[in-house]
């Protein structure tokens, strides 16, 4: 088994969050890779136009089940601005296409997996709708005037009961739908002047929506059934209201309600009665007696990075304000502040943080029972992009920063200093995501994580053990033959990407045809299609007042 692994791709590749797999696009099919040794699974053949034009790769993903509890069916979606097509890993004859998803209202702002793997919601553009498609039914239930493509809704844990936030007059107003049939069972109207999201506790008690930072800092909490139960304001008199909030985030567990503020803290409130447990503040000069200051250094002579330890006091680099000059009037930039990254780890007894005043900078704190405290900070040269627990090992943690030598970083309280592993891509294009992959490889007796990097023409595969060592086995593989071979079994060239479709060609965004759904074998022949002569015919339409 080779330490890292690389493969071609004309699209950003997504790891699946329940099983070992890769998919991509390559040569206009879809591929499904075994992430241990890179063995194509399954491939299914897709359309040119909709290769060019497909900006969506999406795992059904639940946060319900436990990491090593494999779900079935396994199913993936990709769409474009118009179709979206769904396949099951497991049943190769098994596919779902929907066309016209968005009808002739615009394009597909945002579409995702819902509750269960039978259940796709799309959104359209403009905010004029969201569709939710039964995968089981071929047919669609419209809620009209939803208020965000994305983070305006959430579906109850355990029953599957749908909240999703509307906005037909000057009122925000959540709409709870039943699961399965999606039939309106309740709409209460919000207390909020400008509602930014919502969020369902992980026991299915609290419902959670926040105001802009406009609006100054204001958290409801409702119960299950839409009645009001506690307004947090920060801790400051309504009169004073802050500066609002940015972040927000429950823990695996359901115990803690993290609040990430434009004011640089974090506010744990406890679930039982949301009253503050702890402030965690991210002040521009760090001094934590208990926690170890990691620096981030550069070698002068071999460009390596490395960790090492900082004496204390330590400033990191913080955003400053700027003086535009060239124009008639000059205009200051101040220096955008907030909790712009929250994560929980899978036991909840972890919690990382990144400020937007000092972006290359870590928070890493302990969750204990008796006490919250600092655990560590890393304080990076590039701004930090992304956080990620590892799920099988939750006390790992991978930080992707914006540096151009494809460097990762990972930090893990067991080992003597965090690491940083090298993945580099054979072709670098534009910008790359980090992500951890499913499942381990066991060659001795220690764990394997793997790790991928990946942009729009490749990614790679890494394999670091979970002591601290590197696993034994060759370096920087790509196996050129298997590259070859999959091309021999699609049987064609790669064929010439066509550019996206303008939103006002025929065909497209105004497209008054019928819509269907078809299943058809998964890169087989057969299909039998559904058309429906009234494309409003069998919808059922939910309005947003009552």
């Amino acid at each position: 088994m080779a330490k890292q692994q690389f493969f071609l791709s004309t699209s950003t590749a997504s790891a699946c969050p329940h099983a070992p797999i890769v998919a991509t696009i390559y040569r206009s099919h879809l591929l499904l890779r075994s992430s241990h040794d890179g063995t194509v699974l399954h491939s299914a053949q897709l359309d040119t136009h909709f290769v060019a034009g497909c900006t969506r790769l999406r795992w059904f993903h639940t946060k319900l089940r436990a990491p090593s509890v494999r779900l079935a069916p396994l199913r993936i979606l990709l769409a474009d601005d118009d179709t979206i097509h769904v396949y099951d890993v497991d049943d190769t004859q098994w596919h779902v296409v929907i066309k016209g998803a968005s009808s002739s209202t615009g394009r597909v702002a945002n579409v995702e997996f819902g509750h269960t793997q039978d259940e796709v919601i799309v959104f359209s553009d403009f905010g004029l709708k969201a569709t939710v498609w039964s995968l089981l039914t071929s047919r669609g239930v419209e809620v009209r005037d939803p208020k965000l493509p994305s983070g305006g809704h959430c579906f109850r844990p355990n029953t599957g009961h749908l909240a999703i936030l509307t906005r037909e007059t000057a009122k925000d107003v959540v709409l709870m739908l039943k699961p399965g049939t999606r039939e309106l069972e309740k709409s209460f109207t919000l207390g909020t002047v400008d509602a930014q999201g919502l969020e369902w506790s992980p026991d299915g008690r609290w419902l959670v929506t926040w105001e802009a930072a406009s609006a100054g800092t204001a958290v409801f909490i409702y119960t299950a059934d839409g009645h009001l139960y506690k307004t947090y304001h920060g801790g400051q008199d309504v009169d004073t209201p802050g500066l609002g909030v940015r972040t927000l985030e429950w823990d695996c567990h359901g115990r803690y309600l993290a609040v990430g503020d434009h004011n640089d803290r974090v506010t744990l409130l406890s679930a039982t009665d949301f009253q503050s447990r702890a402030i965690l503040h991210h002040n521009t000069t760090i001094t934590s007696p208990h926690a170890t200051i990691w620096q981030e250094q550069i070698s002068t002579t071999s460009h390596e990075r490395s960790y090492a330890a900082t004496l204390q006091p330590a400033c990191p680099p913080h955003s400053q304000s700027t003086t535009n000059t060239t124009s008639k009037n000059s205009l200051t930039h101040f220096p955008t502040t907030g909790i712009s990254h929250l994560t929980f780890n899978r036991l909840g007894t972890l919690l990382a943080s990144r400020s937007l005043s000092t972006p290359t900078t870590v928070w890493i704190w302990s969750l204990s029972a008796d006490a919250v405290a600092p655990c560590a900070t890393l304080i990076h040269h590039c701004p930090v992009r992304s956080l990620q627990w590892n799920a099988q090992d939750p006390e790992s943690l991978l930080i992707h920063t914006a540096s151009d030598d494809q460097a990762i970083h990972i930090w893990n309280p067991n080992w003597d200093m965090p690491r940083i592993v090298y993945v580099p891509l054979p072709k670098p294009a534009g910008r790359t995501e980090a992500s951890w992959i499913y499942g381990s490889a066991s060659p001795f007796d220690g764990e394997v994580l793997t790790i991928m990097l990946s942009n729009a023409q490749s990614y790679a595969l890494r394999r670091v053990l979970v002591d601290g060592d590197d696993e034994n086995g060759r370096d920087d593989e790509r196996d050129t033959g298997r590259e070859g071979e999959i091309g021999r079994m699609l049987g064609e060239t790669e064929p010439t990407l066509l550019g996206p479709e303008d939103m006002f060609d025929e065909g497209n965004s105004m497209d008054l045809s019928p819509i269907k759904l078809s299943r058809e074998g998964f890169g087989m022949g057969m299909r039998s299609e559904e058309e429906v002569d009234d494309t409003f015919d069998y919808r059922r339409h939910l309005i947003g007042a009552f």
